[in-house]
């Protein structure tokens, strides 16, 4: 689906689950928003959308602005994001829903509650930052960046060998099949913008003011210095719980959906309301 804006931009969607209704006020399923990583799209969910959609949920998992089909821009900041977010449950007459976010969407579902608290009822966050404060935390940040650019030169096909590289580890198949795909398609442009954007992300203080149930997962393939990151938005966030995710890496929900999906199952099991 394609949702056209206010502004003049569009946001394409999928919906799923709790869809056959006439008004938003007959819609029982809780609303789940499911909000992707950088030079990914809505398809990196797509081992979490049938499953989440016949547990009961009504979904709504969109391509990012400067993602898939949705707009590109020629600069980002975080609130680009949140107004697409805004529009998008505008749109379905959704007051409030569960943010879940991995990676990039990790970040943008932190900036986003902090500034609409009244709209997220349960946060779930995965691989994710929520600032880059330390030289090696900056460096990751940058080296991304660095990345995009020499893609730039070299040919996305440098970028996709790159990209493969990361996911050799046999259970890691499924994600290295799809970032090789969206690799190829990808605008790197607007990849140096999104990132640059992200970067800027320093919202640790203000998560201390979240009292939502929140969980915070992290692949432990990402090594310490990441665990270190996300255990952080953990520890700032008053009710959260952190989950170190064996055999996964950045986005978790890719590489090892099976754990990823028990986790958010008894996640909401336990905070059922």
């Amino acid at each position: 689906m394609i949702l056209k804006n206010p502004d003049g931009s569009e946001t394409y969607y999928v919906e799923l689950g709790d869809t056959d209704y006439t008004q938003a006020s007959q819609r029982t399923a809780k609303t789940l928003l499911l909000l992707h990583g950088i030079g990914a799209d809505h398809a990196m969910w797509q081992p979490q959308m049938r499953t989440y959609a016949e547990a009961g949920f009504h979904l709504l998992v969109p391509d990012l602005f400067g993602h898939g089909r949705s707009s590109k821009f020629s600069h980002f900041k975080l609130s680009d994001w949140h107004r697409q977010i805004n529009w998008l449950l505008a749109h379905h007459e959704v007051e409030n829903c569960t943010l879940i976010g991995a990676s990039m969407g990790g970040v943008i579902a932190q900036s986003f509650v902090v500034e609409y608290p009244h709209v997220v009822e349960k946060l779930i966050i995965s691989d994710s930052f929520g600032e880059l404060y330390t030289f090696k935390e900056k460096l990751l940040g940058v080296s991304q960046i660095i990345g995009f650019s020499l893609a730039k030169i070299l040919g996305k096909q440098f970028l996709a060998k790159g990209v493969c590289s990361i996911y050799q580890a046999s259970y890691a198949q499924a994600a290295q099949d799809y970032f090789r795909q969206v690799s190829l398609k990808v605008d790197l442009n607007q990849m140096i913008r999104v990132r640059r954007a992200i970067n800027r992300i320093d919202v640790l203080e203000q998560l201390q003011d979240i009292v939502i149930p929140a969980l915070v997962i992290v692949g432990a393939d990402l090594g310490q210095s990441f665990i270190t990151i996300n255990q952080k938005i953990a520890d700032a966030l008053p009710n959260a719980e952190f989950v170190i995710l064996e055999r996964a890496m950045d986005p978790s929900n890719l590489v090892n959906p099976v754990e990823f999906d028990q986790q958010v199952f008894r996640f909401f099991n336990r905070t059922l309301a």
